[in-house]
């Protein structure tokens, strides 16, 4: 087995995941930062990242916007090589750059994993679970169809309260769509109880309904699993053979650092950077030099930090040391210590009791001693199973919480309004009816 053998395979991951067509060729020359496959790499990038952040597939855009989509992306992941931020918008040069980027982020987010999920061929009916708070990604101001035409954000107040109106609106047609969903759901477990003889399930899913009403789809759904299988295969192989892309991308590293090293293209480079069509490749330069003096800075701190953390922890003991030598210490700790043992272990307990689920969950009918009662079953083996009824009182439990930060906000925001009311003279504000 040699390099070319894993890069021919990580081609065919990408093939199967349908985000491009590159050759073990492409490859090779991105390793000696050839110009001619820039452009694919950057077009490989933005598919991997749309895919991956977004759940889409990616649209045929102009040159420009990939790029500025992919070093926004990869800024988000993390990634710290400055060179990569610096390439042109063009796509003229920067191959082994990208080659890099790539290989960071197979590392990093585990890709090819990603791949497999969200393509993969689900049978079971799933519904997404989710109880946890996450902030809302802040994005750019778009162009909406309001009624008044283009508005900014915060331009004037009724274009906010027609915002919220649809917004409301759209999400009662979800909200309505969904108990739909789950209603016909539960009259197909129902309807179809007894048909499997499986340990798991006694009911049919939704897809194997289909397929028994409709034999014509079969075919179709024979050929998606064995698109699947293909894709499988073609990840095992990968997984075989990734010690030795591994090696090979050690070599396109030291390649880099050489010409790094190199006086001839450090003086290019700083030519390029203090040209006057680049200067916001140089004031990007600068910026990216102060954020590793800061963190050079953090990291002495840090040091000290750690240090004085010693010390004071030496100080702490021989402080006990000298403590413990009088008489009635033990019966003093030893109670106290107990209550806080039971104290976290009940707090530790409660915890985990209360644990947020994320992630999608199989829909399944199972039958109990006493009753039929649907449950949510998680794709990881190790939460468990949840009941209907335990999601809703969780649900209801994080809407009244919710609720009472609503309530907090709008009382901060009145106080804050009457605060600007008072220093307005002959101004009189009515709410809304």
């Amino acid at each position: 087995m040699t390099a070319k053998a894993a890069i021919a395979a990580v081609c065919r991951v990408l093939a199967g995941a349908g985000v491009g067509a590159l050759s073990p060729e492409a490859f090779r020359q991105a390793k000696f930062d050839r110009g001619e496959v820039t452009v694919d790499f950057w077009k490989l990038l933005y598919c991997l990242l749309k895919l991956v952040s977004e759940n889409k597939n990616c649209a045929v855009t102009d040159l420009d916007h990939q790029i500025e989509y992919v070093k926004a992306a990869v800024c988000y992941y993390g990634y710290g090589f400055l060179d990569f931020y610096q390439l042109p918008a063009d796509g003229s040069r920067g191959s082994r750059d990208l080659l890099l980027v790539f290989s960071w982020l197979l590392q990093k987010i585990h890709l090819f994993e990603k791949l497999l999920e969200w393509q993969r061929l689900c049978v079971e009916d799933q519904v997404s679970l989710c109880t946890c708070r996450q902030a809302a990604a802040v994005r750019p101001t778009e162009k909406t169809d309001s009624p008044a035409g283009e508005h900014a954000v915060g331009m004037d107040v009724r274009y906010l309260q027609w915002l919220q109106g649809k917004l409301r609106f759209r999400w009662k047609c979800l909200h309505s769509a969904q108990q739909e969903r789950c209603a016909t759901l539960h009259k197909i477990h129902l309807y179809t109880r007894g048909c499997r003889s499986g340990q798991s399930f006694s009911h049919l899913f939704a897809t194997e309904t289909r397929l028994i009403r409709d034999p014509e789809r079969c075919s179709e759904f024979v050929q998606l699993l064995e698109r699947e299988n293909m894709r499988l295969e073609a990840y095992l192989e990968w997984r075989q053979l990734e010690p030795l892309f591994w090696q090979w991308m050690e070599s396109v590293l030291a390649a880099k650092l050489q010409d790094m090293q190199n006086p001839r293209d450090a003086n290019s480079i700083a030519a390029t950077a203090h040209s006057p069509d680049l200067s916001g490749d140089h004031v990007d330069r600068v910026t990216f030099r102060e954020m590793d003096h800061l963190s050079s800075e953090i990291l002495k701190l840090q040091m000290k930090l750690k240090d004085g953390q010693k010390t004071k922890i030496k100080t702490t003991e021989d402080k006990e040391r000298e403590v413990r030598s009088h008489t009635g210490w033990d019966e003093f700790v030893c109670p106290t210590q107990c209550d806080v043992e039971k104290k976290l272990g009940v707090l530790h307990a409660r915890i985990g009791h209360g644990r947020r689920q994320h992630g999608y969950a199989r829909l399944a009918l199972r039958d109990d001693t006493s009753a039929k009662s649907t449950k949510f079953s998680p794709a990881k083996p190790d939460i468990g199973c949840l009941t209907a009824l335990e999601v809703i009182t969780q649900l209801r439990t994080e809407e009244a919480a919710l609720k009472r930060e609503l309530q907090e906000m709008q009382q901060l925001c009145k106080e804050s309004l009457g605060e600007v009311i008072e220093r307005l003279d002959g101004v009189i504000c009515m709410p809304p009816v």
